[in-house]
Order: structure tokens, then C-alpha cells, then sequence
């Protein structure tokens, strides 16, 4: 952990919540989203917006920093360096794919890092991206952040466009959606893989074993697959590249902030 994830973690306790708004959901009415900003007094430097999700005793959550000068995000750390450590230069970082948004997150950490590369969000939740248009993204850093209203596996179905850089966020409740280790899935995503890219999918409610037998099923069909455990929260990773050392220093970087656990390379 460095010192200003430290501080943000120390000054996070201090925080007093204020409610900005709440909505229910269009669908379905035992669901409130509620937004609520937290804000630390005398050091407005570690203020956070976040997306609060109920649904009975189910709860969940996304955040943002309000000052644009935090490029990392205080939620999905271990996504933000997996991408770091795959695009060491942003500047190489053209296109992004984000399914299940959220609070934008992910694509504000991409916004703010790379002011060229072009994010694309797809949301299926209507109430989802009407709280995100009107509290999370109304800002001009978003000028390349395109945000959809689609059921993620149909939109990935259909889609040509590639990128170089997937993330996997499905949730239904406080579990991922059973699709996401589908082969019908993984092979979509694949497809939209450039040659030098990376698919990170957040396997938050599937065990290290379910994680482990998931990267090692569809190893043929990239460079190479991982499961990288953040505090008991695992990741599978997707990775195609050409170059070996390419490969060899993505391990590295990602290692200085995530364990790995498994890794295997396609033969």
C-alpha cells in the first residue's frame, strides 16, 4: 500500500456521508441506488462520490475521487495496476471496453490516464446510467468515454470494433453472472482482442479453485492466463501479446501489487 493509499484509508474514517440522491430502479423496485458523497473535513483532497447499491440485505458499492488530480481510483486498485502494468505508456492505450459501469470507475482512471483512448461502457442497468450521466460522468474528461445502454454478452455477440484493453465487471446481486466462464463468452471477448491487449475479468464470488480451473480452460485460446489474488479478492486474467519479454515484464509490474497465483501459457 503506498502512503496516499494510506492517508485515503486513514482519512476515509473521518468521513461524514451526505446524501445527494436516491433512485429506485426501473426494474425493479426492491433495488435503491443511492449517492452519496463522503467528505473529510479540512482535507478535501480524499473526497469520494460514491454509487451505493441495496437490494434486501445484498450491498455493494463503487467510488470516485471528486479531485481529478487522483488518477487511481479508491475502488478495483488491483484493476488499475494489472492495466498499469500491461500499458506502461498510456499513450500506447488507444481503446478500452468496460462491461457494467457502475459509477465509472474504471473509465474515469482510463480518462485521467490517458486522454486519447477511447472508452466504451456498457451498462444494462437504465437507472444505472441515468444516475451515472447526471452525477459520475457530466464532466468534459469524459469526451471519449461513450457510455451504452445493452446487455453485455449480447453486445459483445455482435460487436467488431477491438480493443486493447477488456474489463469483465457482471454482477447480478453480490454474484457474478455464471455466463462470464461460459465458452460462448470467452470466446467473444477473444474476438475482440486486438494482438497486443489484455481481458481482466473480476471473479470477486468464484473460489481460487473456480478461478483456477477457469484461466486454465481457455489457455489455448490466448498467450496466456492468470489468476492474481488482491486480499482474498481474484482475478482472471486474458493476455495476447507477440513479444515474450512483453509478457515477462507485465508478470513483473503486476507482481509489485498483486499475488499470483496461477499462470499458465499456451503451448
Amino acid at each position: 500500500m503506498s502512503f496516499l493509499d494510506f492517508l485515503a484509508s486513514e482519512f476515509s474514517k473521518l468521513q461524514k456521508a451526505i446524501l445527494v440522491e436516491s433512485f429506485q430502479d426501473d426494474l425493479d423496485s426492491s433495488v435503491t441506488f443511492e449517492v452519496v458523497d463522503r467528505k473529510t473535513p479540512f482535507l478535501p483532497l480524499f473526497d469520494v462520490r460514491r454509487l451505493e447499491f441495496q437490494r434486501g440485505s445484498s450491498y455493494s458499492y463503487s467510488a470516485i475521487f471528486l479531485n481529478k488530480h487522483l488518477r487511481l481510483q479508491p475502488i478495483y486498485f488491483a484493476v488499475q495496476r494489472l492495466t498499469e502494468s500491461f500499458f506502461p505508456k498510456f499513450s500506447l492505450l488507444e481503446s478500452a471496453l468496460v462491461l457494467g459501469c457502475a459509477g465509472c470507475s474504471i473509465p474515469r482512471f482510463l480518462a485521467l490516464s490517458s486522454k486519447d483512448c477511447k472508452i466504451t461502457g456498457v451498462e444494462y442497468s437504465e437507472t444505472m446510467i441515468k444516475i451515472a450521466k447526471k452525477y459520475f460522468i457530466d464532466d468534459p474528461l469524459y469526451q471519449n468515454f461513450l457510455l451504452l445502454h445493452d446487455d453485455a454478452f449480447s453486445y459483445i455477440h455482435k460487436a467488431t470494433e477491438q480493443f486493447q484493453l477488456i474489463y469483465v465487471d457482471l454482477f447480478l446481486a453480490e454474484n457474478n453472472y455464471p455466463q462470464i466462464t461460459s465458452a460462448e463468452f470467452v470466446n467473444d471477448i477473444g474476438s475482440l482482442m486486438t494482438g497486443e491487449s489484455i481481458a481482466i475479468f473480476n471473479s470477486l464470488c468464484l473460489s481460487k479453485e473456480d478461478c483456477v480451473k477457469f484461466a486454465s480452460r481457455y489457455v489455448s485460446s490466448f498467450t496466456a492466463t492468470y489468476v492474481f489474488d488482491h486480499q482474498f479478492h481474484y482475478y482472471v486474467v486474458f493476455v495476447k501479446t507477440s513479444s515474450s519479454s512483453k509478457l515477462n515484464a507485465f508478470e513483473k509490474r503486476a507482481m509489485s501489487y498483486v499475488r499470483l497465483d496461477e499462470r499458465f501459457i499456451a503451448p
